[in-house]
């Protein structure tokens, strides 16, 4: 920039000497029109020193932009600055895959006891277990009038399953141990005599009714007895004052007895 500008300068001297030779010319020859002819034109002087440096211009017309120059090196690395300020929120991210399931944990607390569920589908009926079966009904068909106070041998069976009753000896002795009802009714004559009879087991009176009633009057009573093989039951009589027995064709005298569970 320096040059162009001496360049300038030399040429702007030049034409300010040219300027003033001709203008000297022109006034000499003005002067000399009177009396003399123009002369011929010298040779040009030799250039002069350049000039001081004049002052700065005004700023001209921006230039084109360049073309970019080459990536510089990376500068060092600087100092951390400060935390900035939190900023907003952003959305839900999508979710992420499941990851592996973790250890199991320790056992809670039970919990409360939850209402009852419905009611389930009925099942199809179940197979009949096996059941050892005892049971047995006698009566007095005809009437026994005054029994003699000894077992009461009943003179008709109704049933006898398991044949564990003996009409001979008028007891049932137990086959099967286990828990056994038993029931007697009897009926009192209508003359003015009384009954009490009684249901033994082994000879030991377990239960008795008794009526004294005037005219016919039954009476019934009932017993549940625990057994064991060999065990017999029966019904008699408590006296020969308490015999006043009558049946018939109606069957109002009877003994029966079942076996309610094995043991």
């Amino acid at each position: 920039m320096y040059l162009r500008f001496n360049m300038i300068l030399t040429i702007v001297i030049q034409i300010s000497i040219i300027y003033v030779i001709k203008s000297a010319a022109q006034t000499n020859s003005e002067a000399c029109n009177s009396c003399c002819t123009a002369g011929v034109p010298g040779i040009p002087g030799n250039h002069g020193n350049p000039g001081a440096i004049g002052p700065q211009g005004m700023n001209g017309i921006q230039g084109m932009k360049g073309e970019q120059g080459i990536n510089g090196e990376q500068g060092i690395k600087g100092e951390q600055g400060l935390n900035g300020e939190q900023g907003m929120k952003g959305d839900n991210g999508s979710n992420g895959l499941d990851g592996t399931p973790g250890k199991l944990g320790p056992t809670g607390p039970q919990g409360l006891i939850g209402l009852p569920g419905a009611n389930g589908v009925k099942g199809e009926k179940g197979e009949q277990a096996s059941q050892q079966k005892s049971a047995f009904s006698v009566v007095f068909t005809s009437n026994p009038g005054r029994h003699a106070a000894s077992p009461m041998k009943y003179n008709t069976i109704i049933t006898d399953v398991g044949n564990h009753y003996n009409k001979e000896t008028g007891k049932f002795v137990c086959a099967i141990p286990g828990v056994y009802v038993f029931q007697v009714t009897s009926m009192k004559s209508g003359s003015s005599g009384q009954i009490l009879t009684r249901i033994m087991k082994n000879g030991n009176i377990q239960m008795s009714t008794w009526m004294s009633a005037s005219g016919y009057n039954s009476v019934s009573t009932m017993v549940v007895l625990d057994l064991i093989s060999g065990d017999q039951v029966w019904t008699q009589p408590n006296s020969s004052g308490h015999n006043y027995y009558y049946s018939n064709g109606g069957r109002y005298c009877s003994f029966s007895g079942f076996l309610l569970y094995a043991a």
